[in-house]
């Protein structure tokens, strides 16, 4: 929708104006709003603002007003602005800390395995320093066919050799890499 054709609308009748601009815009405003606060608020303060929004929009935004431009430049920074102001009244009086008392704390349960997260960086790392140690040219090949899952024939296009050839040299690096591996997880 335009400019010219919200004033026409809006000087017909502003209900049908203001259900015209809230249909076409709606999901672009909810969308920078959520963007805006989902770090912090409830999704009843994202719809509050969301609310206030339009409630701006309709009424800064009317026949007399001196704005002359685009309509969804008007509405993307009335919810910019809005976002923001929620944004700072939702959040200056905790500094972006929440207290939990001792009971309520031990309470909650923790979707967070921190010693089965650390192992398998570990691990991670581990399979990665064995693949680098593979040398070349069988640590790119492990890494292009095994990390960025790339066929064969697009590797021997990279590494200017025969597919056939990128296969045999692939198979043999991961018996090296498991023999490697093993060795490795033994002096543990």
């Amino acid at each position: 929708m335009t400019d010219s054709q919200y004033r026409e609308l809006l000087k017909k009748s502003p209900q049908t104006a203001h259900r015209a601009v809230f249909d076409e815009y709606y999901s672009y405003i909810y969308t920078i709003v959520f963007n805006k606060l989902r770090s912090c608020s409830s999704l009843e303060d994202v719809d509050e603002c969301v609310s206030d929004v339009f409630s701006e929009i309709f009424l800064k935004y009317d026949e007399g007003s001196a704005y002359s431009g685009d309509i969804k430049g008007f509405v993307s920074s009335v919810a910019v602005h809005r976002s923001i102001d929620m944004f700072r009244r939702l959040t200056s009086g905790n500094k972006g800390i929440v207290q939990l008392d001792d009971e309520m704390s031990s309470r909650l349960p923790s979707e967070e395995n921190v010693e089965e997260d650390s192992d398998r960086k570990e691990t991670a790392h581990a399979v990665l320093d064995a693949v680098k140690a593979l040398g070349e040219p069988d640590s790119t090949l492990i890494i292009q066919k095994y990390y960025y899952n790339r066929s064969s024939d697009d590797i021997a296009e990279m590494v200017d050799m025969k597919p056939a050839a990128v296969r045999k040299r692939v198979s043999r690096a991961v018996k090296k890499l498991r023999e490697m591996l093993t060795a490795i997880g033994e002096g543990r």
